[in-house]
């Protein structure tokens, strides 16, 4: 039987504050990591209160997508997949900006539905748990919106049919810190609003099945806490756990993940402190927690560890699971399992044309945005 030739794939995850690319190497469905990297972009900055996106955000944008094709082909890609989530989701000028990136970079965007980017997160930030049996409910606490997914044998080869129910909150940290707080440290009139916000959402969301499930948190709030928690030094490889983070880690379910295993665990209470400890901070002292997982998301961090303070008291959970994983590796999951995706450009085309000189415009010679009329 002939062994499949190894090739690597690039993800990039265009968020509403980050756009995170991931290079794995597969053979057959196996993925290893090669690289990431990670650009704040803001991207979603302003949305909830005009429904577009602005021409300096789109630039980040660019400035950001043209420094991971780059990453991408200098680490061997092959080809490169890109989606976008709730900032893109909600702006009316989506369309516009697409076909921006597209004629720019060669990249297409792929803007991903709800259901999509539930799917593929929970499946994401469940994998690195190999036996992990039961319920699980993932949470993703964004910068335009909170997912809330929940599923039963995580494990699963077809994580659509593990999950039972999600919900897409519309309140992430970027926008609900534009839209409730007053200042960095806030008024006790501005936190006490925010909550309300908070508690609403969750309320007509209604509580997720499987009330006893394990929580796990998934993506840049809830890897960016269990760093800050476990000091300034510390680095994303404390949450892999090991080398190679491709490899399933054996955890015991509903307990707490041990120490040198894959992820990492938070008690409500750990949560409960920073979330007191943050709101009474101004933005430097937050950036120097922990520099670099800060970088980006300093000022829009309080509001994330209140999201996910409410969220686990709202399921009932005293633990929370931190996976090493997010949405950019599900991409991953995603490609492999659906090599024809329209979001694939294969690195001998447009995709990597810009990084190659092939005539698309870097960012910053770009013409200024087309808006939709």
């Amino acid at each position: 039987m002939s062994v499949p030739m190894p090739t690597r794939l690039a993800t990039i995850d265009i968020g509403t504050n980050t756009a995170q690319l991931l290079v794995v190497e597969k053979t057959g469905r196996e993925l290893r990591r090669v690289g990431d990297a990670e650009r704040f972009v803001r991207l979603g900055e302003g949305v909830d209160a005009a429904g577009r996106i602005g021409s300096n955000a789109q630039e980040r944008l660019l400035t950001a997508l043209h420094q991971h094709v780059e990453a991408a082909r200098a680490w061997g890609a092959e080809r490169v997949v890109a989606a976008g989530t709730s900032a893109l989701r909600d702006a009316a000028n989506r369309t516009a900006v697409c076909r921006r990136i597209r004629q720019d970079l060669g990249v297409t965007v792929d803007i991903l539905s709800g259901d999509e980017e539930a799917t593929w997160s929970f499946a994401a930030a469940c994998s690195p748990f190999g036996d992990l049996d039961g319920d699980a409910v993932v949470v993703d606490v964004g910068g335009g919106s909170t997912e809330l997914i929940a599923g039963h044998e995580p494990a699963a080869a077809d994580p659509t049919a593990a999950i039972r129910h999600r919900v897409s909150l519309d309140v992430g940290c970027i926008r609900l810190t534009e839209r409730c707080l007053d200042g960095q440290p806030p008024s006790t009139a501005a936190v006490t609003e925010a909550e309300r916000v908070i508690d609403a959402a969750l309320a007509s969301a209604g509580r997720p099945p499987a009330p006893d499930a394990t929580l796990i948190g998934t993506a840049g709030t809830a890897t960016a806490l269990a760093l800050v928690d476990a000091g300034p030094d510390s680095t994303a490889g404390l949450l892999r756990g090991e080398n190679d983070p491709a490899t399933p880690t054996r955890i015991p379910t509903r307990n707490p993940i041990r120490s040198g295993r894959t992820g990492g665990v938070l008690s409500r209470r750990t949560v409960r402190r920073w979330r007191d400890q943050l709101l009474q901070q101004p933005v430097d002292a937050i950036r120097a927690l922990h520099p670099n997982a800060m970088d980006g998301r300093a000022d829009v961090f309080p509001v994330g560890v209140m999201l996910l303070d409410r969220v686990m008291a709202h399921v009932g959970a005293d633990r929370l699971h931190v996976s090493p994983r997010e949405l950019r590796y599900g991409l991953a999951m995603r490609a492999v399992r659906h090599p024809s995706s329209e979001a694939e450009s294969r690195a001998s085309g447009s995709a990597f044309g810009s990084a190659s000189g092939s005539g698309a415009r870097p960012p910053e010679a770009a013409a200024g945005p087309q808006e939709e009329q």
